[in-house]
């Protein structure tokens, strides 16, 4: 596995300065893999060291960039496969997957929120928790508020997967290969059978140079439009 020491390779002052003042307890995943296309190397070292700012250690961060290909719905799949293997492999109690693309909100409440989600992970029999993302149906747990059962949801800007739905999820991805489908497809049938929670409003969002819209959000049995949650 390779290691990029990334003050040196990418000047600090490239990465935006994080305002909060709290620390996230990033301790409660394994592994942060930071996905990134090959020809962004300078928006890798601007995530890597916006997150180790933010708290994940150096051994927590693990660089991989995506597989290539015309069909880039393919290439996805083929990128989280061969994370989830890696992590199968070396028998980490869960992963976390992190898009470059996307950038930790500026919000303290949603940090202090997101410490307390944290940190209630080891209580909790979840099968995946996804950070952020287009959720079109979720109903919010009582017993733990921040956090909803996700029944219906797209976009995997980043999302932590337990070490026992290595298997599952990896089955699922290898079928929707074999069938031509996308991640997106095969998300909301997992949900439905599964236990996925969602942090609501999330912890990620698209970064400032990204000129697309926020998606809306509907919670299961209501409607309500929200930004990216």
């Amino acid at each position: 596995m390779h290691k990029l020491n990334y003050a040196a390779t990418f000047p600090f002052w490239q990465s935006p300065q994080l305002s909060l003042h709290c620390n996230l307890q990033w301790r409660s995943f394994a592994k942060v893999a930071v996905l990134f296309n090959v020809q962004d190397q300078a928006l890798l070292g601007a995530q890597c060291a916006v997150l180790s700012q933010a708290g994940i250690s150096a051994e927590q961060l693990w660089p991989v960039a995506r597989a290539s290909g015309s069909d880039s719905r393919l290439a996805e799949l083929q990128t989280q496969c061969m994370v989830l293997s890696e992590a199968q492999r070396q028998g980490w109690r869960n992963v976390l997957l992190f898009d470059a693309g996307f950038q930790l909100v500026q919000d303290e409440r949603a940090c202090a929120q997101a410490n307390r989600i944290f940190m209630s992970l080891h209580r909790l029999d979840w099968h995946v928790l996804l950070l952020g993302g287009h959720y079109q149906h979720f109903s919010p747990l009582l017993t733990l508020p921040g956090i909803a059962r996700v029944h219906h949801a797209g976009s995997a800007a980043a999302y932590a997967v337990n070490a026992s739905y290595y298997p599952v999820l990896l089955n699922a991805y290898h079928r929707a290969i074999e069938h031509a489908a996308s991640l997106n497809d095969i998300w909301p049938l997992l949900m439905g059978k599964h236990c996925w929670l969602a942090m609501n409003p999330g912890l990620v969002s698209w970064r400032d140079n990204n000129p697309t819209p926020f998606p809306t959000c509907r919670p299961a049995g209501r409607k309500r439009s929200s930004r990216f949650a």
